[in-house]
């Protein structure tokens, strides 16, 4: 098989896991060899990955036909591109194209960012370099205050939409919605932004999503 993808369970691979299941869903047949690492030993640190596959020692990542792509971000867009739009999954060359790589690269630059600051804040996960001091009640304000404002911008844009494009679903929904179950596991509080519980839901009983979920 000429993918392999490099995962580590409960880790921000699980966006490109998604990604593949709906691929996959679709293709009726695996798309790729998948490897699982475990980040606690350090498998992501070892020096044949490094060299190989991501110098950063970061999961996802993939191999196809030889050529390390890395970043769940890019990878979601080149998957997108490569096999997302024979299946209607991934817009054609233009400006909707152009609209889901916005919402992709919104989640990992966006909310991830704040994301990780409220995790940090709250001590619910490791500390980032150079923040091992941002545990007080103003970071922990100013986290929740600023993913509360993304929330509600993603809430805005699903205004009289059934999906982020509009009608019709694509991998840009999977990708975000990956990052919106991570703030649901974080008890972000959502009961103010209806359109986008709304818009879980209805990602969340996509049947590729839901056997991935079993």
């Amino acid at each position: 098989m000429a993918i392999t993808f490099y995962h580590s369970p409960n880790s921000t691979s699980e966006c490109t896991n998604a990604v593949f299941a709906e691929l996959e869903y679709s293709h009726g047949a695996p798309l790729c060899e998948r490897v699982n690492l475990s980040l606690e030993k350090g498998d992501t640190r070892t020096p044949s990955y490094l060299k190989n596959v991501n110098p950063s020692g970061h999961v996802p990542a993939i191999v196809h036909d030889g050529v390390p792509i890395w970043e769940s971000s890019a990878i979601a867009m080149y998957l997108g591109e490569t096999f997302g739009e024979k299946y209607q999954l991934y817009p054609a060359l233009g400006p909707r194209r152009g609209e889901a790589m916005k919402w992709i690269i919104w989640a990992n630059i966006t909310i991830a960012e704040a994301g990780t600051r409220f995790m940090d804040s709250t001590g619910m996960g490791s500390p980032l370099p150079g923040r091992e001091g941002g545990k007080g009640p103003a970071d922990v304000e100013r986290a929740k205050n600023d993913l509360k404002k993304w929330i509600e911008i993603l809430d805005g844009a699903l205004e009289g939409k059934e999906f982020l494009l509009g009608e019709e679903y694509s991998l840009a929904d999977t990708h975000v919605w990956t990052f919106m179950r991570w703030m649901t596991f974080m008890k972000v509080d959502m009961s103010e932004v209806g359109n986008v519980r709304g818009w879980m839901g209805r990602v969340g009983e996509r049947p590729a999503l839901k056997k991935l979920l079993q």
